[in-house]
């Protein structure tokens, strides 16, 4: 592969390209050079992080399931 085929490519390519996964766990996997699949998880993994704690898959301790009428998955 060459740096022509870099999805964000070709300005500041840097590196070999590859098929990278997406981070959102959808199983896509994207043509990018290392330079900027290091840029691209530097940008979208800190908003997967909070997004995670704000939606754990657990519910929290504070969480009431009789408030509301509420439950926070199918399972429950």
């Amino acid at each position: 592969m060459s740096y022509h085929e870099c999805l964000e490519g070709p300005t500041g390519c840097d590196g070999p390209v590859g098929m990278h996964p997406a981070l959102s766990g959808s199983g896509e996997r994207y043509p990018r050079c290392q330079e900027h699949f290091d840029h691209y998880v530097a940008r979208v993994q800190p908003k997967l992080d909070a997004i995670a704690e704000r939606y754990p898959v657990q519910a929290p301790g504070w969480f009431d399931p009789a408030f509301c009428g509420e439950r926070w998955s199918d399972e429950d």
